[in-house]
């Protein structure tokens, strides 16, 4: 945790500014012993203020520190400054509105007073407020009054390290401000850039049917809240490509389907991912070969064996024939013969089809 901040502000007349550098070496000491105690002071003189111009009086902005101040410390000798009795009044508006702050130390340097105004100014230190104005013949003397000053500060609990309850509440803005807001301004920066950002979606499709029938191409139709777009893709490798999707659709679901000659249609409901994969198989369209088998004069005929690659049934008494070709033997086009004794061979190759039957007339 940061250190405990004390403010101090030395005011004096320019005849003693040899003796207030002695409070750079003071407190530049001090705050080494203090550094442990969570204790840090922080003095400032006039010097130490921009003199830029401004709206206000440069005095202005001494009194404005002064009032911020935990320690105001007055050095005279034998002149009065010229703005140092407003500088003691803005001190003690301060403290009397504020009950601690600052702690007023008013020094004279031996007894060497020559200015009159000097003189009413210390009486007025002491009879009007009184105050008790110590007295200092050198720097080290003034250095071991102030010593036991600070000491009673202490004791008294005005100078104090940062109680426990403070370092958590400082921790806790640390962390809040420091840690927390910046995860949370990069997570809400994260979810607008996403949330604004579209997104392609790849749909891809599977074939779960092993087969060596050729695939035909398909119409892939991806449907989302109010829209709906179609992707053709001709070959099984090829990926339907959907693009300028807004991303809060992500995860929601959408529906998708999918046409493709000699498969059986898909019409699915799935979460929108940037990548899917939709399982296709093969329908029942190559899968029989069926029909009736007469002779010359338009009549039924039984008995009549139906051949497709290896695979035979025989037609009924009506000349009715159904034979079904499994997956792996399923072709487009199949090559069909017929035979029965006392008949000619019938061989012919043509489509396949599960609504078309076929036609077979035998001849003698």
């Amino acid at each position: 945790m940061r250190s405990k901040l004390v403010k101090v502000f030395i005011a004096s007349s320019a005849e003693l500014d040899q003796d207030k550098t002695m409070f750079d070496v003071y407190f530049s000491d001090k705050n080494k012993l203090y550094r442990k105690k969570d204790i840090e002071f922080d003095h400032r003189t006039w010097k130490d203020f921009c003199s830029s111009l401004n709206d206000g009086r440069l005095q202005d902005r001494y009194n404005a520190y002064i009032r911020e101040c935990d320690l105001v410390i007055f050095l005279f000798h034998t002149r009065l400054g010229k703005y140092t009795r407003e500088e003691l009044e803005v001190a003690l508006a301060a403290f009397r509105e504020n009950k601690e702050r600052p702690q007023i130390f008013i020094y004279f340097k031996e007894e060497g007073i020559e200015d009159e105004a000097l003189t009413n100014f210390k009486q007025y230190c002491e009879h009007t407020l009184g105050h008790f104005c110590d007295v200092y013949t050198t720097p080290e003397d003034w250095r071991v009054k102030f010593d036991r000053q600070l000491a009673i500060l202490e004791q008294e609990g005005v100078i104090r390290a940062p109680s426990t309850e403070e370092k958590m509440l400082y921790r806790l803005k640390f962390t809040l401000l420091y840690v927390v807001a910046p995860l949370i301004v990069m997570w809400l920066a994260f979810k607008a850039f996403f949330y604004f950002t579209p997104v392609t979606t790849t749909v891809c499709l599977s074939d779960q049917t092993v087969s060596a029938l050729p695939f035909e191409g398909a119409d892939i139709t991806l449907t989302y809240s109010d829209k709906s777009e179609t992707c053709h893709v001709d070959r099984l490798t090829d990926e339907a490509i959907f693009k300028e999707i807004h991303s809060r659709y992500l995860g929601t679901p959408v529906q998708l389907s999918v046409t493709a000659k000699g498969y059986e249609p898909v019409d699915t409901v799935m979460e929108l991912e940037k990548r899917l994969v939709v399982n296709i198989r093969r329908d029942k369209s190559l899968s029989v070969v069926f029909g009736t088998v007469k002779d010359e004069a338009n009549r039924p005929l039984s008995g009549v064996t139906i051949q497709v690659i290896d695979l035979q049934t025989v037609s009924d008494e009506m000349g009715n024939f159904r034979l079904s070709v499994p997956l792996d033997k399923q072709q487009v086009q199949q090559r069909v013969q017929a035979f029965k004794k006392g008949y000619e061979l019938w061989d012919f190759t043509g489509p396949v089809s599960d609504k078309i039957p076929w036609k077979i007339i035998l001849r003698k």
